[in-house]
């Protein structure tokens, strides 16, 4: 019986990915989609989460403030300090980062250098150590 309502759950959560159904839910709805996959600890439905609130799969040339800020925000939690599932959602961070505007990736650092050694899951300290010494957060410098 719980493989029945498994299968059935990843069948009704995670069919038609990317498909104008999911555009067309509000940012609102996506977090609301990601805060239940986070209650739920279910890991693939996170991924899916983060993956619904990709400009590639929005139409947004870039990603909007309320997503980055809404982000930010669901980060800055005593259970998301802890929870295994932190990594996916930062990173979000790696995979948008070309469609991060400055100010988002000012953002995305400050709050990086006040609160990455806050989490403790492996996956998301190492997502954190990427996101601080890799490229993704950088802006073009004016020549």
């Amino acid at each position: 019986m719980t493989d029945k309502r498994e299968r059935q759950h990843r069948l009704d959560a995670h069919s038609g990915y990317g498909s104008s159904t999911e555009s067309d839910s509000s940012v609102a709805d996506k977090f609301g989609r990601l805060d239940e996959c986070l209650n739920a600890g279910d890991a693939d439905g996170v991924q899916q989460a983060i993956f619904d609130l990709s400009p590639i799969h929005n139409g947004w040339q870039v990603v909007p403030d309320e997503v980055v800020e809404g982000l930010l925000t669901l980060l800055r939690t005593s259970e998301m300090y802890n929870s295994r599932l932190a990594g996916h959602v930062l990173n979000y961070f790696e995979f948008e980062a070309p469609r991060l505007s400055a100010r988002q990736k000012s953002l995305c650092a400050g709050f990086l250098k006040a609160h990455g050694d806050s989490f403790t899951d492996v996956h998301s300290r190492q997502v954190v150590v990427e996101l601080r010494n890799g490229d993704y957060l950088s802006t073009p410098t004016p020549d």
